[in-house]
């Protein structure tokens, strides 16, 4: 094989590998300057991206604006039954009008109460509920 055929050999490995890939979805929340999610980005990452988000934040407090999101259902909810007995240590989430701080050890949440949160948000079609998730909101009653 001479030179120019082996570079277009490897150059064609290179390409068909990469092309292989497949994208996945922006997991990362939130998209705005305020550092806040809005709606587009609930809507962009789904509830499980969200519980993956509080994870990756914990346990600092992670900021969602109140936002309408009738665009989550029924099939939402039958994946987020799948974790509601989590006691992974995940960040709360909380409002950016929240006088509530909601961030460090006091206010630690667990992957489980924010997937109660978020299908209790689903069935009233807004989310956050609350503040603070883990302040004035009782999921575990």
């Amino acid at each position: 094989m001479n030179k120019p055929s082996t570079i277009s050999a490897i150059v064609f490995l290179a390409l068909a590998a990469c092309s292989s890939f497949e994208k996945k979805p922006e997991m990362r929340l939130p998209s705005n300057a305020q550092g806040v999610a809005e709606a587009s980005d609930l809507k962009r990452v789904g509830p499980l991206g969200v519980l993956e988000e509080l994870r990756s934040h914990c346990c600092d407090g992670v900021m969602i604006q109140k936002s309408d999101v009738s665009f989550w259902g029924e099939k939402e909810i039958a994946q987020l039954q799948n974790y509601v007995s989590d006691t992974t240590p995940v960040a709360p989430v909380m409002r950016p009008t929240s006088g509530v701080s909601c961030r460090g050890e006091k206010y630690q949440s667990t992957l489980g109460h924010e997937a109660k949160h978020l299908i209790e948000a689903i069935k009233q079609k807004t989310y956050p509920l609350s503040q603070c998730s883990t302040y004035d909101l009782h999921l575990d009653q």
